[in-house]
């Protein structure tokens, strides 16, 4: 059983209350440290009144601390070491966590870049020293000062994210997944080592009602969760929810159906179909039953095998939960045309491991609210599409669209409740100048208008 404990400002923290935490076969892991929300609290306030990290240090701290990840050993765990851990605790595809942590070391390398992404070009950037030479015009600024993190355990990569408020200024509390702890808690040592002080960033394990006064003490906060998270906050401006991608693709009548398969095919494993970027919808324009049985067929082909397997694709958990889950689906497809449906496989020489199987369901209508439910394995519903309805694409946090129809595309971009917006790309598609459901920056900076510099020099004539 390993001891986990919090992080806070003065070094580790280990409280009474523990939660336990099993790992994909059942069997307890490892014990996690609960804090009070009186500790938190106090904690809050002491990354208050602590100083930001200088934005012109912030890249270079940020990037020693890429390589305290990668080729350290960190908690008494190098990044092998650290990764198998994590699948074994998570059921998560050992290549995932391996892919996720990529992700995280590139995004702290690169930090410079994209913080300033979200700049517009009116604003001088962040941390730019208040002067009286200052001309009329704007700076990007902070809309507050502490910044907190409700994380989700579904992927690693999820935590490639919010250092990005670290090179911004803002102080962070990382309320971690019980499900995976384990990743903050090696970023956030790493952060720390490089040189972030422990006054601006803790890692706060807790309940319920204690991760409800970490929002409310702190001055913006992204939390994860389902559409109960989205509910709850979406008239927050200070929260940003991460609910449901509800990602889908198109598979347009002009485009090649091969190809169209192979894009479903992708994203409906990405991430073992637990990331937000998953294929959650594929709307057919032509023959959408006859696209569902091929892409049924394709994704039978996939093998279930256990999380540290080179070929792992497939998530795995408890048996009990599998099956659980896959019953659930069932129950929810009601009289549904199921094509494919999930089995709980059990892995031979892994206890009461089970490796839960893809799942494809094809739908009468686009506007069926199936097409929109998010299961935590690969599940894909397929329904019909017809051109001139696409406003039965809203909703989604990727929208792919497999088409030669430029003027299907641009109507799609129309969309209001559509984030990112491919084209013959799978749903999962990243690139690091794409931002993910918006800047982060836009949630954390404003512009702030300046005008500092004597009248005379600032005035123009008309």
């Amino acid at each position: 059983m390993l001891d986990i404990p919090a992080l806070g400002p003065t070094g580790p923290y280990r409280t009474r209350n523990r939660t336990t935490v099993t790992d994909a076969s059942g069997v307890p892991a490892l014990e996690l440290a609960s804090v009070p929300g009186l500790v938190v609290s106090h904690w809050i306030d002491q990354l208050r009144a602590s100083a930001p990290l200088p934005v012109a240090q912030a890249a270079d701290v940020l990037a020693k601390a890429a390589d305290v990840f990668a080729d350290q050993e960190v908690l008494g765990d190098d990044l092998d070491a650290h990764e198998r851990r994590v699948a074994e605790l998570t059921g998560t595809p050992l290549a995932v966590v391996r892919e996720c942590d990529r992700l995280i070391t590139a995004t702290l390398r690169d930090v410079a870049r994209t913080a300033s992404a979200a700049r517009p070009a009116g604003c001088a950037q962040a941390g730019t020293a208040v002067s009286t030479s200052l001309p009329a015009g704007a700076a990007w600024r902070r809309t507050g000062d502490v910044f907190a993190v409700h994380a989700a355990g579904n992927s690693p990569g999820v935590h490639a994210m919010w250092p990005e408020a670290l090179a911004l200024g803002y102080r962070v509390v990382v309320r971690p997944s019980n499900r995976n702890p384990l990743t903050p808690l090696r970023l956030v040592t790493a952060l720390r080592e490089a040189g972030v002080p422990a006054a601006q960033l803790v890692v706060a394990p807790c309940d319920h009602a204690t991760a409800d006064l970490i929002i409310e003490r702190s001055d913006r906060a992204v939390v994860y969760g389902g559409q109960d998270v989205v509910d709850k906050y979406r008239d927050r401006a200070d929260i940003r929810p991460q609910g449901p991608g509800r990602s889908k693709l198109v598979v347009a009548a002009d485009a090649d159906r091969g190809t169209g398969l192979e894009l479903a095919r992708t994203g409906a494993l990405y991430h073992a179909g637990t990331a937000c970027t998953a294929t959650t919808g594929v709307l057919v324009e032509h023959d959408p039953a006859g696209f569902a049985a091929e892409l049924a067929a394709t994704l039978a082909e996939v093998t279930p095998v256990g999380p540290m397997s080179d070929t792992a694709l497939l998530p795995c958990m408890p048996e009990a939960d599998a099956r659980r889950l896959a019953t659930a689906l069932l129950d929810r497809a009601g009289e549904a045309v199921v094509h494919l449906a999930p089995r709980a496989e059990r892995l031979g020489d892994a206890g009461s491991m089970a490796a839960l199987t893809p799942a494809v369901v094809e739908l009468a209508s686009p506007k069926d609210p199936l097409l929109a439910y998010e299961m935590p394995f690969p599940c894909v519903w397929v329904a019909p599409f017809e051109r001139g309805t696409t406003d039965v694409l809203d909703g989604s946090l990727v929208l792919s669209l497999h088409t030669e129809d430029l003027g299907l595309i641009a109507a799609a971009s129309e969309l209001t409740s559509v984030s990112n917006v491919y084209r013959s790309r799978p749903t999962s598609w990243i690139h690091p100048d794409v931002p993910h459901d918006g800047f982060l920056g836009e949630f954390l900076m404003r512009a702030t208008g300046l005008a500092l510099a004597d009248e005379n020099e600032t005035r123009s004539d008309k």
